[in-house]
């Protein structure tokens, strides 16, 4: 017993905490930490790998200054021109060979050497092909690691967003949000206030709903941090929420309206005076029968 104190105490005053299940989610913040580090080291590789850049810095703001919508758009395009050029390369193939069977069927003439010449053109017209099809698919390749880049980029500053609606929402019963790798996808952790975890699919169906909502709000905020903000909607999400968790979600949704317009409709009037407690300057429309 000694032993073990002395081992906890160590560990309590080391990570600054009182109890061992506080150490415990110490030591998942510390992996989780070194996971985000390793997973930010082979993005970096593969980043600096696909950009002409002396550094992730100098790569990352190259990125920064990119139109992924065109990108998107042109890669859409280049597969549509790849699909094309694939059929075209089989078709002249397909006219060599029978090009081929006709040369070996004539034993000579001028008939060979105007087959030859076509046989040669064909040639050319298939490196010129081939070289094109390089390009092109050097080219989508690209794109996809730059997509995937920005994708994994923005995605920890909506997962740091999520994860604060989140704890708001449900008053602080789920402190933050984390993502377990799961073969090719990530599943969705909740992190209790207690110290422990719930799998998304194993929450309630109003902590779930709760749940998507913070992630809507996320993906709005980081929708308006980078272009024209459009109106967020949402109709009666909130009702399987308590009168607590919906006075949090009317409070974000008045930090919400700071940056563009958010509507909520609902048939609920008890929703309509939390409003117009929580946020004053709400404004409350009927919509007569």
């Amino acid at each position: 017993m000694a032993a073990h104190e002395a081992g906890k105490a160590e560990l309590t005053s080391f990570f600054g905490v009182e109890t061992l299940a506080d150490v415990a989610v110490a030591l998942e913040t510390v992996a989780q930490q070194a996971r985000i580090e390793a997973r930010t080291e082979t993005l970096s590789e593969q980043i600096l790998g696909e950009l002409p850049a002396a550094s992730i810095d100098l790569a990352i703001a190259e990125l920064a200054g990119t139109d992924f919508d065109a990108i998107a758009r042109e890669e859409a395009e280049l597969v549509a021109r790849l699909e094309d050029l694939d059929q075209r390369t089989r078709q002249l193939f397909a006219d060599k060979t029978r090009a081929s069977d006709r040369l070996e069927a004539i034993g000579g003439g001028n008939e060979v050497a105007r087959i030859e010449a076509e046989r040669r053109t064909i040639f050319l017209e298939i490196e010129d092909l081939a070289n094109s099809y390089l390009m092109l698919k050097s080219g989508a390749l690209i794109a996809g690691e730059a997509l995937r880049a920005y994708r994994d980029k923005h995605r920890s500053s909506m997962m740091r967003r999520a994860s604060e609606a989140f704890r708001l929402i449900t008053r602080g019963d789920y402190v933050g949000l984390a993502a377990q790798p799961d073969k090719d996808r990530e599943t969705l952790i909740g992190l209790t206030r207690q110290g422990g975890s719930k799998l998304a699919s194993e929450m309630s169906k109003g902590t779930q709903f709760q749940l998507y909502l913070a992630l809507r709000l996320a993906g709005y905020e980081e929708f308006a941090a980078s272009r024209p903000s459009v109106p967020f909607i949402a109709d009666d999400i909130m009702e399987t929420f308590d009168e607590p968790r919906s006075e949090e979600v009317l409070r974000l949704f008045g930090e919400m309206a700071k940056i563009g317009q958010v509507i909520y409709l609902t048939h609920h009037r008890h929703l309509c005076d939390l409003a117009r407690r929580i946020v004053p300057a709400a404004r409350i429309h009927e919509i007569a029968g």
